[in-house]
């Protein structure tokens, strides 16, 4: 996933999307997006601030974009530049089962957050909503493959533990 369908933008069809990427190369580099399952031909690629909108070859007025509103966004992982160790893709860590030094189980990876400092996973489970941030002294370790992160969270960030 690179991205999800925000809502349509214009009278001409285009999509808002929120990227889960740090660059617009991932969008510009695909001849093809896919929403959720559906491929579409790429027309343009925009970028305003923290969004990106896209025109897709078939989807012509903001009522046919709206069909592709909360659609997840994905692209041939050949269009993704090569991360470096200890590096990862947004869409590699949503949906992560997020576990403490402990054993407790918070939950899986909502959504992330760019701030200025570090990046901060939303982690949603029997906890409610846990924030995390992506600092080595909370961040212990992600195995993609397992599709899991340990975590060792600083006092008052896990409510009610």
């Amino acid at each position: 996933m690179i991205g999800q369908a925000l809502k349509p933008f214009g009278i001409k069809g285009e999509i808002k999307v929120k990227p889960f990427t740090e660059s617009l190369d991932p969008f510009t580099s695909s001849r093809v997006l896919i929403f959720d399952e559906t491929p579409y031909v790429v027309l343009r690629v925009r970028q305003d601030r923290s969004a990106v909108f896209i025109l897709l070859e078939g989807i012509d007025t903001p009522e046919q974009a709206q069909g592709l509103v909360g659609s997840l966004v994905k692209t041939d992982r050949r269009n993704l530049p090569a991360t470096e160790e200890d590096e990862y893709y947004w869409f590699e860590l949503i949906g992560m089962r997020v576990v403490t030094t402990d054993g407790r189980d918070l939950g899986y990876i909502k959504e992330i957050t760019r701030t200025g400092a570090h990046d901060v996973f939303h982690v949603e489970g029997a906890y409610g909503e846990v924030l995390l941030p992506m600092i080595e002294d909370v961040v212990l370790d992600i195995d993609v493959e397992c599709g899991r992160m340990t975590v060792d969270p600083l006092e008052g960030l896990i409510p009610d533990a």
